[in-house]
């Protein structure tokens, strides 16, 4: 069985957490994925942030997606919830 995460800790808010979640598909995988870049963008762009975490995390960011980009597992679609087909 599949493992939702938890989303509270800090593990799962990683981007290596997330590349190695079996619970999301790869689309969300890449969805959360590009989120994470877009707001350290703008951490960048604020200031709020230092350049050198900026391109550590950015680093992190792109690594992660180029992992789930190669994964060579088919988009399954993730976990799906609800009623199971009847074919």
């Amino acid at each position: 069985m599949t493992e939702k995460p938890d989303l509270a800790t800090e593990q799962d808010m990683t981007p290596e957490g997330i590349a190695a979640n079996t619970f999301f598909s790869k689309q969300e995988k890449l969805d959360r994925l590009n989120a994470m870049k877009t707001k350290l963008g703008e951490k960048a762009d604020d200031g709020s942030a230092s350049l050198a975490q900026v391109e550590k995390r950015m680093a992190a960011i792109n690594t992660a997606i180029s992992q789930v980009k190669n994964s060579g597992d088919a988009d399954d679609g993730g976990v799906v919830m609800g009623r199971a087909s009847s074919a």
